[in-house]
């Protein structure tokens, strides 16, 4: 296990807007995620295979074929399994962070302290039903008591089982987890355990910490990726399905362009209803623009764009994945980027130094050098969105009359939730569970997380894959920045369907559904659970019994490797592109590919291609309908 790097040269966009704009910000002298990543060939082969360990000052250790150990003698299984445990723990509190503000914001709308009102009443009583709140109580009564709860369960003890998983998971579920221990209790207090255990010379299990990252994935499910999701539609909607633009080309050079960046869309909520009002058109058109657009990017954008319909004629589309920020502001078109928390490249500074753009960053734990901040609070909203707005004008005023926006563009539909689809079925799941069990739809996959310029992916992956899974009839349903690469690959669109297997098209047309359905933001995995659920309790099965199956096929940050674990736990198998830095653990690595299915249901494979991955991931599906006792379509692209 010598340290050894899979990569050489430079990487490139595989897609032809992007490689527009990469010639574009060369062109002005700018270096960018492709040339770093050539620059740090060869990578370290130690950090790849996970056999290296910083934590104490006898180090840094490595596992070579020399040194079996570290100086305090952990082995290689030891070093790989708490690694992954410290990404984990840091990923599901980063989720339950975020999901912490949205709970602080609905307490404060029950208090009257708040620039917000909700959206969805509906929503409100029946998520506060679940967990014993009275439904008959006040609008703001409820908001109070909902926020409340979710603060509490996110901050409980870890030896006191979450409620907040033993109301919303199957009964059959909690069985398993309650044999194996691995109930989590309160997510901030899981992860001050996980951490306490990872320190050096606390504990030398490595089964024990990989158990701990399922406990972590549960605790990430229902207090990060559900409360985020939940709170967060009861404040701003409902996602319901829309058409609207989407890729770089989208940006208008004759309005006020405002980038909405990030993860948590609250404010952006507030910045759309500003931009949208008489008063701020009237400004906008004195310093001589058009009007006021306001843009997304990244899981925000999605976020934004799954209520899209509220916001006509001032939300003007979604723009682009993680690999593409820089680039998104290379156009020399945005006056004001407004970014809160999450997958913010630290070279965007220079970017917006560079083409004029005005960047604010708006909470408290994220830090550009030289940004100006706007700390986003719940009674603070409107005065801070008034202040972007103002601000984005200003800087309308001062643009260079070149930019450079490619002329691509396109559309998708997004939007879907559980609640969607149902109501795209007629009111019921019963219609996808017939389609499934006639083979209409062989199966169900998600296509989630991230992309990464690893293995010249940069979304290469996420679109191969996915169209191989349309055309074995196989439903893909996508989030995070995978939805945003398959929204600009055109394949979020009805009429994508054409594309797809003769069975699922035959679906698709009828329904006027994509092959490929937009759940919306990385966060919104919570929601591809929800409908997940939904079919297994129609079903009257545990989840592993079902013919669904879930892909990261370019993953890349710690909340992907939380998510993961809440994956396996809840009983799914699942596919990871790169590998994850743990090859260097023949246990770890066993555990994760084979062990932990006979345990949760749940397991992890690794593969680079997406034609044998699709392969793979159809004998799974194929093996899920087997056990169900449903007809197997050996051949696949029919």
């Amino acid at each position: 296990m010598d340290c050894m790097s899979c990569h050489s040269g430079e990487q490139k966009p595989h897609d032809e807007v992007t490689r527009f704009m990469y010639k574009q910000a060369r062109q002005d002298g700018m270096e960018t995620i492709y040339e770093r990543f050539a620059k740090q060939q060869p990578q370290c082969g130690f950090g790849t295979l996970g056999v290296c360990c910083t934590l104490c000052t006898d180090g840094p250790c490595q596992i070579t074929r020399k040194a079996s150990r570290g100086v305090c003698g952990a082995d290689a299984d030891l070093m790989v399994a708490r690694n992954l445990l410290l990404k984990c723990a840091q990923g599901t509190v980063a989720n339950v962070y975020h999901a912490r503000n949205v709970a602080l914001t609905l307490k404060a709308v029950g208090e009257g302290k708040a620039d917000y009102d909700i959206a969805d009443e509906a929503k409100l009583k029946r998520i506060a039903g679940l967990f014993g709140i009275d439904g008959k109580a006040s609008t703001k009564k409820l908001a109070y008591e909902l926020g409340s709860f979710f603060i509490q369960q996110i901050n409980s003890n870890d030896y006191e089982p979450l409620k907040l998983a033993e109301a919303l998971a199957l009964p059959k579920r909690l069985e398993v987890w309650r044999k194996l221990d691995i109930l989590p209790g309160g997510p901030n207090s899981e992860a001050a355990t996980a951490l306490s255990k990872c320190m050096t010379n606390v504990n030398n299990d490595p089964v024990d910490l990989l158990l701990h990252c399922l406990r972590l994935g549960i605790a990430n499910e229902y207090a990060g990726l559900y409360g985020i999701t939940s709170m967060q539609e009861i404040l701003t909607g409902t996602a319901s399905p829309n058409v609207g633009e989407v890729n770089i080309g989208v940006f208008d050079p004759a309005t006020v362009n405002i980038l909405a960046h990030g993860h948590q869309p609250l404010l952006a909520i507030k910045i759309l209803e500003v931009a949208a009002s008489k008063e701020y058109i009237a400004k906008a058109k004195k310093a001589g623009a058009s009007g006021i657009k306001v843009y997304g990017s990244l899981c925000e954008g999605q976020q934004i764009f799954n209520i899209a319909k509220k916001y006509k004629g001032v939300f003007a589309g979604q723009v682009g994945n993680w690999i593409e920020q820089e680039f998104i502001l290379a156009t020399g078109a945005i006056d004001v980027m407004a970014f809160d928390y999450n997958c913010v490249m630290p070279t965007m500074a220079d970017f917006a130094a560079k083409y004029h753009t005005k960047m604010i960053s708006t909470d408290k734990v994220i830090r550009q050098r030289g940004v100006e901040r706007m700390e986003y609070a719940p009674d603070k909203a409107l005065s801070i969105a008034h202040n972007i707005v103002d601000k984005a004008i200003e800087y309308f005023g001062k643009r260079p009359a070149k930019t450079h926006i490619p002329s691509t563009k396109s559309q998708a539909m997004a939007g879907f939730t559980t609640e969607s689809v149902v109501s795209a079925l007629g009111g019921s799941v019963q219609p996808l569970i017939d389609a499934i069990v006639g083979g209409s739809i062989k199966g169900v996959a998600a296509v989630v997380g991230c992309t990464t310029v690893r293995e010249s992916q940069s979304g290469r992956n996420i679109k191969a894959l996915s169209e191989e899974l349309n055309k074995r009839n196989i439903l893909v349903i996508g989030a995070g920045c995978c939805s945003s690469t398959l929204q600009n690959s055109h394949l979020m669109l009805p009429e994508s369907a054409k594309k797809a297997g003769k069975k699922l098209a035959g679906v698709c047309e009828s329904l006027g559904l994509p092959p490929c359905l937009s759940y919306g933001s990385c966060t919104d995995i919570g929601k591809i659970i929800d409908t997940v659920v939904a079919i297994a309790k129609t079903l009257n099965v545990d989840i592993p019994a079902l013919p669904v199956i879930a892909s990261a096929p370019e993953y890349m940050e710690q909340k992907a490797v939380a998510d993961a674990f809440s994956a396996v736990a809840l009983g799914i198998t699942l596919h990871l592109a790169p590998a994850p830095p743990v090859l260097g653990s023949k246990l770890v690595t066993e555990v994760l590919t084979e062990t932990v299915e006979g345990l949760t249901g749940g397991k992890v494979f690794v593969d680079l291609d997406p034609v044998t991955t699709a392969d793979k991931m159809e004998e799974v599906i194929n093996k899920k309908r087997e056990g169900l006792g449903l007809k197997i379509d050996k051949a696949g692209k029919k």
